[in-house]
């Protein structure tokens, strides 16, 4: 494990961000409604800020492989399969319009890293 930190410490931390963000992802869903203490910007915008922040790490963190779309379909599943789970936490619902957010934040991370490679690649292209 030392050499693996040696070699490349910003992807260990990124591996362990995005664990994080997982996990984050997780306890919120899943936690009873009377222990959520929800923002100022309601639960939409938290779902689209939590799963943009989420996809951006992802995309980072593994940008090698597997393609980029890919990962994203698999956070829009994980994001489904939360808001199912949330028929067992007490309190709590699953909602499409919170999957929709989610949904949407996921794509817009995505879209964002993919204009951000595409157009770093131009500019190392062009110098």
């Amino acid at each position: 494990m030392p050499e693996i930190l040696a070699k490349n410490p910003l992807s260990v931390l990124l591996r362990i961000a995005f664990i994080g963000c997982l996990v984050a992802l997780i306890t919120l869903a899943w936690l009873p409604e009377k222990a959520v203490t929800r923002t100022i910007l309601g639960g939409h915008a938290e779902h689209f800020i939590a799963y943009l922040g989420s996809a951006t790490i992802m995309g980072l963190t593994f940008r090698k492989s597997p393609h980029l779309a890919v990962l994203c379909a698999l956070l829009i599943m994980y994001a489904a399969i939360l808001e199912v789970g949330q028929l067992y936490s007490p309190g709590r619902h699953a909602s499409v319009q919170d999957l929709a957010f989610s949904s949407a934040g996921v794509v817009t991370g995505g879209l964002f890293l993919w204009m951000a490679r595409s157009r770093i690649l131009s500019l190392l292209k062009i110098g």
